[in-house]
């Protein structure tokens, strides 16, 4: 994909941070504010404190302008394939969905967009602005709020308020977007009504619920009751789908019901109109293959959607792009067909190989012999859950990974070069990843080695949220292992705006100061 990036704008912004960083050698006094904010924000995933990296990534109008691009690029071919899948028996075969999963994916959501969130997830080299697809995410896409409270934290140091107004320097907004945008596509929908009722749903082991009470805040803002449930307490009882156990409850306006206590819910039926599907198809599939029961859980939630008596924002078609296999079946000769040559091209050059891992689609022994090149992946996982880089094992290791893994649903793809930029964590962290704040004398003590100047190498996996076909902001981590996720010792990365200009056109939206 051919860019017009201007040399050093972006690459020049993150020059500037780090000067001012090593000016202020390492701006100890400014990690230890940024920690002590994180410590007690809303900054968590599953019990512990996200990673962040003390120096952010700044994206200059140029950078945005050429990721707004790839954004409509990649939306406008990933949109097809819904609609192939939904028109072509035949092109539907090619996925290996079980009968309960192909219903699903069938199933009409009363409005034309196919994919109404998602997030893109590329390795970026920000010399040249070429890039590689690392994954697509579209059922469960999160991380907004990882980004906000990132950003927060680095605000309180003196590395960057001293560059704010130099480099004007300002965080993106990611809740509001997409609230925007979930209402755009509920008012198209069949089953749209006024001032619907609309519950975040997903299952309480995985939900996100610092991030799903900010957005039912944002909704409460917007004018409209936002409520937070599990997939597994809702009912369909005549025609109309509840929650009988409500998590978190805003009204209009943004003033919770529930007085702001998360730990009791509330034991009320309350009618749903609009969902905000943030449970993954896998695992309603799962819910449905343990209990049928139209009436309750996941079976409730089928039974709603397949009578249209609910709206829900994500509909299952949206897992033909949250798949794995689609990035071979990108390549294959039956996409093609419905392609032009300009995307067939695209597809090309930034979806890397890829290919079911079965002993009669590819070469195992090849696979085993060249670990450093591939990289195996479960067909339906998220999180990087069950994700093996070749080079993050022994030979012997990896050989029992593919023998064990081309036995179950997996994937292998060419593994791709990463581009590496000079960062480190705010803190350091001991064994487990976790921050060693409490016991800052120790490390900061002489003759323990620390120097919070020194930058290291680390590997960057940048992710471009589309709100409604629409690029809508950043998720950027880091990692220094073969997969970038938090449990291998990754990071998140604080995405900030150089001297954005609001009216060039794009989407994207400046946090309020």
């Amino acid at each position: 994909m051919k860019n017009e990036l201007s040399p050093g704008g972006m690459e020049g912004l993150q020059e500037a941070y780090i000067a001012r960083h090593r000016d202020l050698n390492g701006d100890m006094s400014g990690r230890l504010e940024a920690q002590a904010y994180l410590n007690t924000s809303t900054a968590v995933y599953h019990g512990d404190i996200i990673g962040v990296g003390f120096i952010p990534k700044i994206y200059d109008m140029a950078a945005l302008r050429f990721l707004d691009t790839v954004v409509n690029r990649t939306y406008t071919i990933l949109e097809k394939n819904p609609r192939r899948f939904l028109e072509d028996e035949s092109y539907r075969r090619l996925f290996g969905f079980s009968p309960l999963l192909e219903r699903l994916i069938c199933l009409p959501t009363g409005y034309p967009c196919t994919i109404p969130i998602m997030r893109m997830d590329i390795f970026l080299n920000e010399k040249t602005f070429g890039f590689k697809f690392c994954e697509f995410n579209t059922d469960g896409t999160s991380a907004m709020n990882e980004d906000r409270e990132a950003g927060s934290a680095l605000k309180r140091s003196e590395v960057y308020r001293g560059l704010e107004r130099e480099l004007k320097l300002a965080s993106q907004e990611l809740f509001d977007g997409w609230v925007d945008g979930f209402l755009e596509i509920y008012r198209t929908s069949e089953q749209a009504v006024d001032n619907p009722t609309v519950a975040i749903v997903d299952f309480t082991d995985s939900a996100s619920m610092n991030e799903f009470i900010e957005f039912a805040h944002r909704f409460g803002r917007q004018g409209y009751r936002c409520i937070i449930c599990d997939v597994m307490d809702l009912e369909y009882d005549h025609g109309v789908l509840y929650t009988q156990n409500i998590l978190t409850d805003v009204l209009p306006g943004g003033r919770r019901a529930d007085g702001g206590n998360d730990s009791s819910p509330t034991n009320k039926r309350v009618r749903i109109d609009a969902i905000y599907r943030r449970a993954v198809t896998g695992e309603i599939v799962a819910a449905l293959e343990k209990d049928a029961d139209v009436r309750k859980g996941a079976g409730a939630l089928v039974s709603a959607i397949e009578d249209k008596a609910v709206c829900m924002i994500g509909g299952f078609m949206t897992h033909i792009a949250h798949c794995k296999p689609l990035f071979a079946l990108l390549h294959h000769p039956a996409t093609a067909a419905f392609l032009n040559t300009e995307e067939n091209d695209f597809i090309r050059e930034h979806i890397p190989y890829t290919a079911l891992l079965r002993a009669d689609t590819v070469d195992l022994e090849a696979i085993k012999a060249g670990k450093d090149d591939w990289i195996i992946k479960p067909e339906d996982g998220y999180a990087s859950k069950g994700v093996h880089a070749g080079r993050d094992h022994d030979e012997a290791d990896w050989a029992n990974l593919i023998d064990k893994c081309s036995k179950q649903r997996y994937i292998v793809q060419s593994y791709c070069e990463q581009y590496a930029t000079p960062n480190s964590r705010i803190v350091p962290v001991d064994s487990g990843f976790k921050p060693l704040f409490d016991d800052s004398e120790s490390w900061l003590a002489a003759g323990t080695g620390y120097d919070p100047a020194k930058l290291d190498a680390w590997n960057n996996l940048t992710g471009l949220y589309a709100y409604n076909g629409r690029f809508g902001g950043l998720f950027v981590r880091a990692g220094r292992a073969g997969i970038i996720a938090g449990f291998a010792g990754g990071m998140t990365l604080a995405a900030m705006l150089g001297d954005y200009d609001p009216d060039a056109g794009l989407a994207l939206r400046v946090a309020s100061a």
